[in-house]
């Protein structure tokens, strides 16, 4: 089941900071694609043209996904889809306890599980679309053990 989100203007920023592992989020980290699956914290899951499966180890808060320089991640022809994704299409940030994703603007469409949505948390296996025909990604996060 999709979980939509609407932040009060107040809740955009939690007023006490979460503890986060630095070894997990570290916004001078680059983002890229590996071809090892991450064992801890989340990332996201996706094939290449050539069916090569990738990761995206996410380690920052906040995460420009699109076509753009400007943005955090890249996207590249190398991936299935790429032609049908916006200079600045979607963000991934992590919020409280959970990582939510997000159009860019209303032009943007992001599908989450195959539905279309506006802001919404991900958890575990859920598939996210940029676009009707876009890339494709499944968000993963590990379970952490106490």
């Amino acid at each position: 089941m999709l979980r939509w989100l609407k932040r009060k203007p107040e809740e955009q920023k939690p007023e006490q900071e979460i503890q986060i592992q630095e070894s997990q989020i570290d916004q001078n980290l680059p983002l890229e694609f590996v071809s090892e699956q991450p064992t801890n914290g989340a990332w996201l899951e996706t094939f290449d043209k050539q069916g090569q499966k990738l990761f995206l180890p996410l380690r920052r808060e906040k995460i420009l996904l699109g076509t753009s320089e400007e943005c955090d991640l890249k996207l590249s022809e190398n991936l299935e889809g790429f032609e049908n994704v916006n200079s600045k299409h979607a963000r991934i940030e992590r919020w409280h306890q959970c990582w939510l994703v997000a159009p860019v603007d209303k032009n943007c469409a992001v599908f989450v599980n195959g539905k279309r949505t506006g802001e919404n948390a991900l958890k575990d296996g859920c598939e996210i679309q940029l676009g009707e025909k876009g890339v494709k990604f499944v968000f993963r996060e590990a379970v952490q053990q106490e």
